[in-house]
Formats: structure tokens, C-alpha cells, sequence
């Protein structure tokens, strides 16, 4: 016995019973703190679960993946696609009833102790605080701390999981251009491998702030793709600021007639499709994304019932706006009731195939699913999609009218449990979810009695999972994201993206004025006229085109000094150098009288080094002003405006349009004087012509040279095409094909930058001055009309020169 043992016996203790004069002390010993965080006195909790750090948990129960395995339904046969549109063209498959508010009796496709178990699992959101609940949540998922990597939310990540596991049918990739545009071990885009591919085109609905959307403009990356924009506006809001994986100024948010984004309001869905439309040349979206959702704490068991209006109307916008053979994809919840399930076999006759899926970073104690539907069938689509929009219009006449009536079914049930394929997939997918969510929500209440529980493999499966998805394994700190978007000094650009070194100096020496001798001292087969190329400038000839560089926050113009613009207006995505020149738009009255509508309204591309990270500086100068135009095209808006602010302090303006200017050659000089009209305007005669729609003046006209300067152009009589040739290198000629790869043509830097020194070989670039001249009388009028003149090249005089060019070289025998 101890000392202490000793000391107790003689104060009267005996073993097994409590100290104290009446022994009324405690016998237990003294248990572990149950302490919940900083919680402390005066807390009213309604929720209570006790603590046990004896609770233990079987991973046995779980299958931890990092693959996903795609199950798609069959393919719906003809012959029931056409013997359903025979239905849908009235409404007796449209079934009217009172209002439900439970699904516990919704077991035609889900067995009934399935069901009933999985409701009981969902007490967990009754007995365990929501704190509680979501930090057992992060220790238990096993895939949780995959998180938003560097994307603004979680969202995002869910595409880029879904998009893997489908084969990239989202995003239309392989995975060797993938890696080419974004590779896992760099910070930026690097190759472009889809320059001269057509411009890929998105939808992203009901789906603020954003992360679907966010990932899709970085997968397919730099200017392949222009996304729309569909959601509530407010605070569920897309979070434009916070797109840090790509430039946001190829996503165009819109908001319905209504102007107020909300998806179930037949108005505003007829004016997404107008829009949609004509944003695409009435062909459609490539693919179209939903998120919808709400919450529904307290009432998780009927979260189906509550978001069927959601799920018709997003499912009917799929059938409005997406391309023949495009795919869609949305968020569901459960899949118990005949509406719901009438839904999916509606959407199974639409398209091509469907399939449903819960991927993982969708979390697993949840009935979040997605349907995925590939290859829409026009055919088929049009009379369903006419079918929901009735649908939709007598659930909107019920709301309006606070009615306890409801569209209980679209599709009988008879008609669902008859397709045995149909029928069997939506039984074995409800079935295989419900008891994945059962064993997670018992994992769930098992990690919150024990705190000390983490799954250990949370780690490995973020890394893997990255891997295996091809998204580089970095998150973004929320604090550094204002840093993301680089403030940079212009004059940086010019060691980025240049082969030699050039200053500002380069950039301030005026270009030389066109001679017609240009033309004309040509070497014996040479095609000189080709080796320019010309671009209408409204602007005087003394006015030079501009550097313009965009850094990100801000756009700045080389007017011997760097002019900052901002980038709000601009909507320029960073990483991008480009000669332009800012035009002012007109509008024709009565035919005869200019009127101004925009002052620099226009932003007209004359040639481009870098878009987005793209550099296409060495590229022909044709292939240059092509990837121009796609990048226009990516920036484009449909209705040309921007918000500015929120709320009260919301307004809008009209940012200048970027777009790139026409390109021309001496040969096609006739057809340019078809363009113009001719009107007085401030006491002088001007040119006046349209380009990309807007109507501006012409008052000179640039010529920049195709090739280097040693390098000439003839013309091959066999092969009936062009080639470049070298005189100092007679033995080596090459086809347009090869010249960029022997670097025959004049890259970006080359053609586009004024040089003050004099030399005899012909100006990289020069400016033709169609102005009026009060001394000599040489204009707009005599450089159209004259067959010469002594001041200067007319159109008459340089075509002459070009047929004889022809002739020598044998072009017009070949013509």
C-alpha cells in the first residue's frame, strides 16, 4: 500500500467507495474532455450528439477509386422515339394532381427498404450540429481535400472529374492537345494546337459564380472558346473578378427578358435561346452546363420535389440551345418520382445516348448526380423541347396562382416500366447511389462521435486523382489572387516575346510614304505586287497605327509614350501585343450626311504578335491576321455592353469593338473601289465604306511587306501558285507552305515596326495617303477615277502595273 493509500484509510476510505462524509464522492474516473471546439457556457444547442473516442469505422465499406467507371443506357430504338413524338404533339400525357411533399411512398423505382433506410440515414442533419456535420465531412470523404485546386470553388473541379471520365466529350479534346495547351508542369498555357481550329462554344447555366465555366475557358484555353453565361443575378451572381485560370472576357453572362436570370420564367428561357442564337449563327452551343440548386436545410428528404421545376428547365434549355450532335450535361438530386424519372426518358429520346453518374468530387453522403447526354438529335429534340415549354407555362400559371395543384407525371408510368432497358437503369442507379449514400452518412455520424477519425487516404487520392484528370496538382491562395493578375511593365513585353532586343525608340520613327516605284523596279519574274499586303486606315497618314499591350489590369497604347487605358473598357485578355488602329464609327443620314457615333468606337487589328500567351509573331502574315480573327471572334459581345458596379451604383457602357481589319493586295485593288462611297463631310469630299458592320472613312492605306527583305516572290507557271525565292541563293525556292519553316516571311516585329534607318531595299512598311490635297488637287476622287496622276499612284496606275507584272511572269497566261 502507498503512502497516499495509507493516508485515505486512516481518514476513513475504503476501495470501491466515494470520498466524502456520506461516501457520496464520485467512483468513475474522471472521463475525457467532450469539449466541442470553442463552444462554452450559455450555448443552446438543438442538435446533440455524444462524443465516443471508442467509435471506430470499417473502410471496408468504402471503394476508394481513382478511375470512374461510365455506365450509359442503351440506346433508345427508333422506332419508340418516333411512336413518343405521336404523344408529346397534345398534353393527355400530362398528368394533374395535388401537390406532394413526401417521397417516402416512391418505390417504383427504388425498392421500398432501399428507400426507407436511406431517409433514415438523412436523420444524421437531425442529431448532429451543421458545424459538426461539415468538419466530419473534411476528415471522412475521402476525396475532400482534392477542393478547388486553383480554380475559385469546388465546382470547377467537378467538371474537370466528370469531363476525364467521359473521354473529354465535354471540352472535345485529346489527351495530347491537352497537354500541349496546359501542361501539368507550367504555370501558362505554352502551345496553342488549336489555332486554326473552329471556336469552340459553351453554355453555363444557372450556375453563378462560375467554376464550370472557369474550368472549360482554361481547358480548351487562350482564345478557343467563347462562353454564355445564365444565373440568377445578385449574389448568386457570377464572380467574374475571381476567374484567375483564364480571362474572363470570353464569357459573356446574360439574364433573360426579365433581367433577372431566373431559368423558370418561360419568357426569359424563349430569349436565352434568341440569344444563343445569334451569338452562334443560329447553330448552337457545343455544350451545354447546368448547376441548379438551392437550399434546402430541414428538408433534405423532399429536395427532389422542391427542384422540379430546376430540373424541367434546365433540361428544356438543353433542347433550345444546343447543336445538333452537342452534349449536356446538369446537376440532379434524387430520381424517385415519376416526374423526375419522365424527365430523364424524355431527355432518352432527345439524344443520342445518356448516361447518370455521381463522380468523386461530387461528395458521396449526398444525392447529388449529373446526367450526361451526348449527340442531340434535332429530329427528335424540337417536338420535346415544345413539349416542356408547355409543360413549364402550366407549372408557371400554378405559382403565379398560389395553387396546391401540380404536374405530377409527363411521361404515365406505364409507359416508363414498359422500356425495360429505360427501366432497369433508373432502378440499379437509384439502388447503387441510396446505399452509397447510406454507408457514407454512417461514416459521416461515426467521425463526428469520434474526432480524433480521418481517412488517411485523402492525401495520395488528391495527388492521383489530379494526376489521372490532367490538372496540375497547385491551389491559389486566396490572398494572392489580386497578385495572379500580374501588373507589368509594358516595356517588359519586348524581351518576352521578341528575338532581339527592341526600344521605345523603334516605335516612334514615322513610316516612309508609297511610291509606285515600288512596283515597278522589280526584278525579270518577279511578282512584286504580291509581296505586300494592304489594310484599309481611317485615320490620316501623319496618324501611325499603334503598339497596343495588354498586361492584364490595364491596356496601354505607344503614343510616344504609353497611354493607359483601362481594361474594364477594353476587354483585352493579358499577354497580348497587337498593332492597331482606333477608328471612329459613322452613320449615314439621308444619304448624304455623316453623323459620329463613336469617337475611337472601333479598335481595328492591323497585324498581332502575341494573343493571350499565343505568339504568333513568326507565323505568315495571313495565318497572323486568321488567329486575330478568331481571337475577335472569342471576345466578341452579343449585346455590346458591360456592367459596371452593383446595385445602386450599377451602370453600363459601350466598350470599343475589337475587330481585325480587312486584308487586301494590289490585285484586288478593283474590287476595294467597288467598297466606297463617296460624301462631303466637314467642307470635303471623304471616302466612306463598312467593315464588320460599322461604317468608317478611308484616308490612307497601309502596305507592309509579306517576306523579308531578301527574300522576292514570283510565280510558278507549272504549279499555278507562288513561291519565294532568294537572288543571292538562287538554288533555293519555296512554295507558301514552307515559308515559315525556312523563314522566308517577315514576322510580326519585322513588318510591323517603323525603322528609322534609310536603305535602298524596298520599306517593310510604308502608307499610301488617299487624303485631299488643296495644292495639288490629288484626292479620294483622282486616286479612284484618274488613270494618273504626278503626286501620286492612282488605282488605274497601279493596276496597270500589276497586269504587266502578270504578263512577265507568265500569271495571266496561267489565269
Amino acid at each position: 500500500m502507498s503512502n497516499a493509500e495509507k493516508m485515505m484509510a486512516m481518514m476513513g476510505y475504503k476501495e470501491g467507495t466515494g470520498l466524502g462524509k456520506t461516501k457520496q464522492g464520485m467512483v468513475e474516473p474522471v472521463a475525457l474532455s467532450t469539449q466541442r471546439g470553442r463552444v462554452g457556457l450559455g450555448h443552446n444547442i438543438t442538435k446533440t450528439i455524444g462524443r465516443d473516442f471508442l467509435e471506430t469505422w470499417d473502410e471496408s465499406k468504402e471503394d476508394k477509386t481513382i478511375e470512374e467507371h461510365v455506365r450509359w443506357m442503351a440506346k433508345c430504338p427508333e422506332s419508340t422515339r418516333d411512336w413518343v413524338l405521336d404523344y408529346l404533339e397534345g398534353s393527355e400525357w400530362i398528368e394533374i394532381g395535388e401537390k406532394k411533399l413526401s417521397i417516402d411512398d416512391e418505390t417504383s423505382f427504388c425498392d421500398g427498404e432501399i428507400l426507407r433506410k436511406m431517409l433514415q440515414s438523412k436523420n444524421v442533419f437531425d442529431v448532429v450540429p451543421d458545424r459538426d456535420l461539415r468538419e466530419a465531412r473534411a476528415r471522412a470523404n475521402p476525396y475532400e481535400t482534392i477542393g478547388a485546386a486553383f480554380f475559385q470553388n469546388r465546382a470547377a473541379m467537378k467538371v474537370a472529374n466528370l469531363d476525364r471520365t467521359f473521354g473529354f466529350i465535354f471540352s472535345g479534346e485529346t489527351e495530347e492537345k491537352l497537354l500541349n495547351k496546359n501542361p501539368l508542369k507550367s504555370e501558362r498555357p505554352t502551345n496553342n494546337c488549336d489555332r486554326e481550329t473552329p471556336l469552340f462554344y459553351f453554355a453555363d447555366v444557372c450556375a453563378g459564380p462560375g467554376g464550370f465555366s472557369e474550368y472549360m475557358l482554361w481547358r480548351k484555353a487562350f482564345y478557343n472558346v467563347k462562353g454564355f453565361g445564365f444565373t440568377l443575378k445578385g449574389k448568386d451572381d457570377f464572380k467574374l473578378g475571381k476567374f484567375t485560370a483564364s480571362s474572363a472576357h470570353y464569357f459573356e453572362p446574360y439574364y433573360g427578358k426579365e433581367g433577372d436570370g431566373d431559368v423558370t420564367k418561360p419568357d426569359n428561357i424563349n430569349s436565352l435561346e434568341e440569344f444563343i442564337m445569334r451569338g452562334t449563327n443560329d447553330v448552337g452551343v457545343d455544350l451545354m452546363m447546368a448547376d441548379g440548386g438551392f437550399s434546402v436545410e430541414g428538408q433534405e428528404n423532399i429536395q427532389e420535389i422542391l427542384s422540379k421545376r430546376i430540373y424541367l428547365c434546365q433540361l428544356l434549355v438543353s433542347l433550345c440551345i444546343v447543336r445538333e450532335g452537342g452534349v449536356f450535361f446538369c446537376k440532379l438530386f434524387d430520381l424517385f418520382t415519376p416526374f423526375s424519372v419522365g424527365l430523364i426518358y424524355l431527355m432518352y429520346i432527345a439524344y443520342d445516348q445518356i448516361s447518370l453518374h455521381k463522380p468523386h468530387t461530387s461528395r458521396p453522403a449526398n444525392s447529388e448526380r449529373y446526367i450526361v447526354c451526348k449527340g442531340l438529335r434535332k429530329n427528335y429534340s424540337d417536338a420535346v423541347r415544345d413539349y416542356l415549354k408547355r409543360v413549364n407555362v402550366q407549372l408557371d400559371e400554378f405559382a403565379k396562382a398560389g395553387s396546391s395543384k401540380d404536374v405530377l407525371s409527363v411521361v404515365p408510368l406505364e409507359t416508363l416500366r414498359s422500356d425495360e432497358e429505360f427501366f432497369n437503369y433508373i432502378v440499379e442507379h437509384n439502388e447503387r447511389l441510396a446505399e452509397r449514400q447510406c454507408t457514407y452518412l454512417q461514416k459521416y455520424l461515426s467521425f463526428a462521435k469520434n474526432s480524433s477519425l480521418i481517412d488517411k487516404d485523402q492525401g495520395i487520392l488528391r495527388e492521383d486523382c489530379l494526376k489521372h484528370w490532367l490538372v496540375p496538382n497547385k491551389t491559389l491562395d486566396r490572398r494572392e489572387r489580386g497578385a495572379e493578375r500580374q501588373q507589368i511593365d509594358p516595356d517588359q513585353y519586348f524581351g518576352r516575346f521578341t528575338r532581339k532586343f527592341y526600344g521605345r525608340e523603334d516605335f516612334s520613327a514615322r513610316l516612309p510614304p508609297f511610291d509606285a516605284t515600288m512596283l515597278s523596279e522589280r526584278t525579270v519574274k518577279e511578282l512584286r505586287y504580291a509581296e505586300f499586303s494592304l489594310n484599309i486606315l481611317s485615320n490620316r497618314a501623319s496618324t501611325q497605327p499603334e503598339l497596343l499591350i495588354s498586361t492584364g489590369d490595364a491596356v496601354f497604347v505607344w503614343r510616344k509614350h504609353w497611354e493607359k487605358m483601362e481594361n474594364s473598357l477594353m476587354r483585352i485578355p493579358d499577354r497580348t501585343v497587337l498593332l492597331v488602329e482606333r477608328a471612329t464609327t459613322y452613320k449615314l443620314v439621308d444619304n448624304k450626311r455623316l453623323e459620329t457615333v463613336a469617337v475611337d468606337g472601333l479598335v481595328r487589328i492591323l497585324d498581332a504578335a502575341v494573343l493571350n500567351g499565343d505568339d504568333v509573331s513568326g507565323l505568315l502574315y495571313s495565318k497572323r491576321m486568321a488567329a486575330a480573327q478568331k481571337f475577335c471572334q472569342a471576345l466578341k459581345l452579343i449585346v455590346p455592353k458591360v456592367r459596371l458596379g452593383w446595385g445602386n451604383h450599377e451602370r453600363y457602357v459601350v466598350p470599343p469593338q475589337l475587330i481585325v481589319a480587312g486584308v487586301y493586295s494590289f490585285d484586288q485593288l478593283a474590287q476595294v473601289r467597288r467598297k466606297f462611297s463617296r460624301v462631303r463631310h466637314s467642307g470635303e469630299e471623304v471616302l466612306i465604306y463598312e467593315e464588320n458592320g460599322h461604317l468608317i472613312m478611308c484616308k490612307a492605306i497601309r502596305v507592309a511587306r509579306l517576306l523579308k527583305e531578301a527574300w522576292k516572290m514570283g510565280w510558278s507557271c507549272s504549279r499555278s501558285m507562288k513561291y519565294a525565292f532568294c537572288p543571292q541563293r538562287p538554288e533555293h525556292s519555296y512554295f507558301e507552305p514552307q515559308w515559315e519553316e525556312h523563314e522566308c516571311c517577315s514576322s510580326f516585329w519585322e513588318s510591323a515596326m517603323p525603322s528609322k534607318k534609310t536603305s535602298k531595299h524596298v520599306p517593310m512598311q510604308c502608307i499610301w495617303s488617299w487624303e485631299n490635297s488643296l495644292l495639288d488637287n490629288y484626292g479620294p476622287r483622282v486616286i479612284l477615277e484618274n488613270d494618273s496622276h504626278k503626286s501620286g499612284a492612282t488605282v488605274n496606275s497601279v493596276l496597270r502595273e500589276v497586269a504587266e507584272t502578270d504578263e512577265q511572269c507568265g500569271k495571266s497566261v496561267a489565269a
